[in-house]
């Protein structure tokens, strides 16, 4: 009987206390989840850097830099090829696990293996009765990618597979900047200063379908976590159409929100001064560079009083770091005659490792160490790619997002620990290239959930974390 009292006793006992032992259950869930192997968010393993040179000199270069050890390697295309990037580097980017080069007035993009640093090939842009001067480069699915040509008024159509230009999308004047999503590219139209539209082509078709009024000179256009497209406007420096100085043509920055389903501008916010890139290291913010850098609020679309960092700088970009939310890295160039500095930073801001680079380091692409995985294992995963949730752990929402080669019905679909089927988020025939959708999971009680993704015979899931 004294056993039995005891464990009566107990019983009651751990009923009264039973949220407690529901926060600690909790707790513990949440810490196998976060200690569990291979959920820790990595740094990358490398970090290019393409300096741009100086103009008419053919001196763009590729520096490398491993954030694991600090050691960094200039004129590594170079050093490995025997020969000269070429004349000005305007933009790098990995894709497909190859490394893209830009090089603008050589009208040509460097396909380099990001391993040995070798030339894969070179893929030249038809320059037509004008130079093209190729400025950004997109990879829109199906081994394909769109390359925009300032001069040109167009944008390449690339076979990543035959590495070479396979026709042009007239778009508008002064193509700069470009950014993939929902089936379509949105291009930014700077013309030359004097222009204020973002073409909008269906990647399907290779056809411009729509043009949308934005700030004046956009060159920067990007993605924010939650889907949106931002175009930010630097505003015209004070020049005529003959490029003439005219104090009454300056105009101030402004940022467009454009959304990527209705192809409709949803918002605006004026920045003043003449802001450049603007990238989101965070779902709550992103960086625009204005001024050193500020702070730019997703939801509430604002600019923070305080900027995040005061300082001089070329260039920024950002990416994943380690224990840190993310790693800054900041470019100066004092001149286009000296070697320029990369400076890393931490994600308050704080310096953490800077290194030399070449003259005017410019554009950064960013590798992890999954590019190290086979070639059969790359085959595989290229053709559709679902990626972890983010944030997680998440309070009340999240966003996954999943990548399609070619049009297919996808379903994506969330189930609980057990195996339950708790949302269907998606279910119908998408196109192909970055989709991307919220899951509002605030009806729903806290634990681990999965998500599954398929499309056609081929399924990729993950594992995300609900903390109420």
């Amino acid at each position: 009987m004294k056993y039995l009292n005891t464990a009566t006793s107990n019983f009651y006992s751990w009923r009264k206390n039973g949220a407690f032992c529901r926060g600690m259950l909790l707790l513990i869930i949440l810490l196998a989840y976060v200690w569990a192997p291979g959920n820790a968010e990595a740094q990358p393993e490398r970090v290019f850097v393409l300096n741009e040179g100086a103009f008419g000199q053919g001196n763009a270069s590729l520096t490398v830099y491993e954030p694991e050890t600090g050691q960094a390697v200039n004129n590594v295309f170079f050093n490995e090829n025997d020969r000269p990037l070429g004349d000005v580097g305007n933009h790098a980017a990995i894709i497909d696990d190859k490394l893209y080069i830009v090089v603008n007035n050589s009208q040509k993009i460097e396909v380099v293996d990001p391993e040995t640093y070798q030339s894969l090939g070179t893929i030249n842009i038809d320059t037509g009765e004008h130079d093209g001067s190729p400025r950004q480069i997109a990879g829109i699915g199906d081994r394909k990618a769109y390359v925009t040509n300032l001069y040109g008024d167009n944008v390449s159509i690339i076979d990543l597979d035959l590495m070479e230009e396979t026709g042009q999308i007239d778009a508008g004047p002064g193509p700069e900047g470009i950014v993939v999503a929902e089936g379509y590219a949105f291009v930014a139209l700077s013309g030359l200063g004097l222009g204020n539209e973002v073409a909008v082509i269906d990647i399907q078709n290779h056809e411009l379908v729509k043009t949308l009024e934005v700030g004046d000179n956009p060159v920067h256009i990007t993605r924010s976590p939650d889907g949106m497209i931002w175009s930010v406007g630097t505003g015209n420096f004070g020049f005529d159409e003959n490029q003439e100085f005219d104090p009454e043509y300056e105009t101030f920055g402004e940022i467009v929100i454009i959304d990527p389903v209705s192809l409709e501008v949803t918002d605006r916010l004026e920045t003043g001064g003449h802001p450049g890139k603007l990238t989101f290291p965070d779902e709550n913010f992103g960086l625009l560079h204005l001024d050193g850098l500020q702070k730019v609020d997703v939801v509430s679309p604002a600019l923070n009083e305080e900027p995040f960092l005061e300082r001089s700088l070329h260039a920024f970009d950002v990416a994943a770091g380690g224990d840190d939310r993310f790693q800054l890295y900041v470019t100066t160039a004092p001149d286009f005659s000296s070697s320029g500095k990369v400076i890393r930073y931490d994600d308050q801001g704080s310096p953490v490792d800077s290194f030399q680079a070449g003259i005017g380091p410019k554009s950064m692409a960013f590798r992890d160490g999954k590019a190290t995985r086979s070639e059969s294992e790359r085959e595989i995963v290229d053709k559709v790619t679902l990626e972890q949730n983010y944030p997680n752990p998440f309070n009340s929402s999240t966003t996954i997002r999943f990548f399609l080669p070619e049009s297919a019905v996808a379903k994506l679909e969330v189930f609980d620990i057990l195996g339950r089927s708790v949302a269907v988020l998606v279910n119908k025939k998408l196109q192909s290239g970055e989709h991307q959708v919220q899951w509002d999971a605030s009806g729903v009680s806290s634990g681990v959930f999965l998500y599954r993704l398929t499309a056609g015979e081929v399924k990729r899931s993950g594992r995300m974390l609900h903390v109420k």
